[in-house]
């Protein structure tokens, strides 16, 4: 049985506070994750901080912030040779296909 831990509005990966005048409120998102401890399995919920959210960019060493990645398919391709990128890291071929999918 999984015990579920509340960690209030703490951010589930670092521990920092996401509460409102945190300065991490904006764009933090409800999130929990599963862990275990010996036979014993836990689910803590709280939040996941604009910080810990980012994600790694498939063209250069840059985290991407919270809903500024991009997908092969935002630019109308099924497949790319990336999974997610900045805007600025898109050719100049792939940013006219973004603008024209996005009329």
């Amino acid at each position: 049985m999984v015990e579920k831990i509340d960690i209030g509005n703490r951010c589930v990966e670092c521990n920092e506070d996401t509460s409102f005048g945190s300065g991490r409120f904006v764009n933090r998102i409800p999130a929990s994750v599963d862990t275990t401890c010996g036979d014993k399995e836990y689910e803590i919920e709280g939040y996941l901080c604009p910080e810990c959210n980012q994600m790694d960019c498939d063209r250069c060493d840059n985290l991407i912030a919270v809903d500024e990645d991009i997908s092969p398919y935002d630019i109308g391709l099924e497949d790319g040779d990336f999974d997610r990128v900045h805007f600025d890291c898109l050719t100049n071929e792939e940013k006219n296909r973004l603008e024209y999918n996005n009329g």
